[in-house]
């Protein structure tokens, strides 16, 4: 189609990004049926800066989108991909393709040194189209959602030595201590911190010293953080972190999204309480 126009989205409606982010996932395997107000929240909280994200128009209508989070990641700007979609009608012609080629000198030109994105495994088309483009996969993730009705959580009581408390203020520098893994763009500090008044952070103090948290978005369900200061792992006190952190929530659903695919004491500990991994993601990234 000749006279699709590559823009930027600074000046275009949210309404009309939403109409056409609900008509490309529509019918997806997994489609996003998120509202208005969910979309914007999903957007802010991942970074999502629409003068630096761009659509393929034709008379005015948004047929296609790279809907991009800019920030810090591994102390290199980076360009996150928070949502590529095409309208259904408008698909194998392209456009996806075009707009990611058309936008990648003006990425440069803001100083973007790197693209960062997930895809799910089994999208093959995908990942391959991302493979010819340049991109490498930097990691496997798994994730895992659930009803809360079906996590099982094995009898446990917490040795008195033990507390959890609500904290007010993470401290990430400790906390960061605490990991094996660098947490995902969309489970970072960066995109807890720009949503802090929805998250509730747990601590397991021992001894007057923190050496365990988790954190939960409360109304989503989403745990985008756990972890257990090294010695004092295999004790049971995961099981009692998230059990509690479940509590907190006001969700029916619980979501561990974005774990590495290769870390198996988390792979056991999810196995414990009943929770199965989905289908997995690449993490894929493309130097600029």
């Amino acid at each position: 189609m000749k006279d699709i126009k590559i823009d930027q989205l600074g000046d275009v409606t949210f309404e009309t990004i939403h109409e056409a982010f609900r008509k490309a996932f529509a019918d997806y395997v997994e489609p996003f049926s998120l509202s208005l107000e969910q979309l914007q929240y999903m957007l802010e909280r991942r970074g999502c800066d629409l003068n630096l994200s761009f659509g393929a128009f034709y008379q005015d209508k948004l047929l296609g989108f790279i809907l991009n989070g800019v920030g810090e990641w591994n102390g290199i700007r980076t360009a996150y991909d928070t949502g590529t979609g095409t309208i259904k009608e408008f698909r194998k012609k392209g456009i996806a393709t075009r707009i990611f080629n058309d936008s990648l000198n003006i990425l440069r030109d803001n100083q973007i040194e790197q693209y960062l994105l997930e895809v799910i495994k089994t999208n093959s088309s995908a990942v391959e189209l991302y493979r010819k483009a340049g991109f490498e996969v930097s990691r496997e993730f798994d994730y895992y959602v659930s009803p809360k009705s079906e996590i099982k959580f094995r009898k446990y009581r917490l040795n008195n030595e033990y507390q959890v408390v609500k904290l007010e203020d993470p401290d990430w520098g400790l906390f960061a201590s605490f990991w094996d893994f660098q947490p995902s763009w969309q489970n970072s500090m960066d995109s807890i911190n720009r949503k802090i008044d929805h998250f509730t952070f747990l601590g397991l103090v021992n001894d007057h010293n923190i050496i365990g948290y988790g954190t939960i978005e409360k109304h989503t369900g989403d745990i985008p953080q756990i972890a257990i200061k090294k010695s004092y792992r295999g004790k049971g006190l995961a099981t009692t972190l998230v059990k509690k952190l479940i509590w907190q929530s006001n969700s029916d659903e619980i979501k561990i999204i974005n774990a590495a695919a290769d870390y198996e004491p988390f792979k056991r500990f999810a196995k414990s309480i009943n929770l199965e991994p989905g289908h997995g993601q690449y993490e894929m990234v493309l130097a600029l």
